[in-house]
């Protein structure tokens, strides 16, 4: 497993938080592809797709939800 980085900690979140990954961009002051590449790595390096892309909107997987609340944590200890 490779490291991962905080950014692409905040922008799995933000893309959680928003509902998608133009909303995320728009809120972090990224461009959408900056946001889905971070993501795209994340998962890479944690090997385990954390978001379901088959809908209009982006879901969490089952995986997903769980990093999530970790990531939640990390953040929040962060500020």
């Amino acid at each position: 497993m490779s490291p991962f980085t905080l950014q692409e900690i905040q922008c799995f979140d933000a893309v959680v938080r928003e509902g998608g990954f133009q909303g995320a961009a728009s809120m972090l002051n990224r461009s959408h592809a900056a946001v889905f590449a971070a993501v795209a790595k994340l998962e890479e390096s944690l090997q385990v797709a954390l978001l379901d892309r088959s809908g209009y909107r982006v879901t969490l997987t089952d995986a997903g939800h769980s990093f999530h609340r970790k990531a939640q944590s990390l953040l929040s200890e962060m500020e």
